[in-house]
């Protein structure tokens, strides 16, 4: 999840012609027969087995939250650091936003929609390159946080279905036409989390202490 302000967001860059879309709207010229245009190959989005109260029940909002901060942590360490404000004091607004989303979810308090509105999470991710490889990285280091803070290994599947199969949605940058790798959580230890990155980006973690 992303955790940079509408500030850090980056700017549109113009588009070049041949990136126009040309459906109609930008003026060409309609001749006297039918004018097809090439279909486009899309992402299937698989089934999103969002977790039960059970998840909130069990776990318990401090230790949702330093999951979160513990993954997030890891990210800022992996080579999805781009995605994160540098600032410590933002990097750490962002990840309670994103501790308010996973406690909601799991039917915590409603901290996130109460103060953001519709989560509309693919939206919100639409201004930065997430591909097949982001995921991947978000996956496997959401895996090894699972460790590092001790989260209840009776929820681990439950949580690790729900965004395994969301996390799915949240890519914009397509680089293969295969659909995106599916990691079920029995096979986990033998695929992803074999190949994690485990990349330090050799500097010091906001909000490490």
């Amino acid at each position: 999840m992303n955790l940079k302000f509408a500030a850090d967001l980056p700017q549109p860059a113009s588009q070049p012609e041949a990136a126009v879309c040309h459906s109609g709207a930008d003026g060409f010229v309609v001749g006297a027969e039918v004018r097809w245009v090439e279909g486009l190959w899309e992402l299937e989005f698989p089934r999103v087995p969002f977790p039960s109260r059970r998840i909130f029940e069990v776990a318990g909002e401090p230790t949702l939250r330093a999951l979160v901060l513990r993954h997030h942590q890891r990210l800022y360490d992996s080579p999805l650091r781009a995605l994160f404000p540098a600032d410590r004091e933002r990097f750490l607004a962002g990840v309670a936003r994103a501790a308010d989303y996973a406690v909601e979810t799991c039917g915590g308090p409603h901290y996130f929609t109460a103060r953001l509105g519709k989560a509309c999470m693919r939206k919100r991710h639409y201004p930065f390159t997430i591909d097949e490889v982001a995921r991947e990285i978000w996956l496997g280091q959401l895996w090894l946080a699972f460790n590092d803070v001790a989260f209840p290994a009776e929820l681990r599947q439950e949580y690790w279905e729900w965004v395994e199969a969301f996390s799915i949605r949240m890519i914009n940058r397509r680089t293969q036409r295969a659909q995106p790798q599916r990691y079920p959580f029995a096979e986990v230890p033998t695929t992803l989390a074999a190949r994690a990155p485990l990349l330090a980006a050799g500097a010091p973690r906001p909000g490490a202490t």
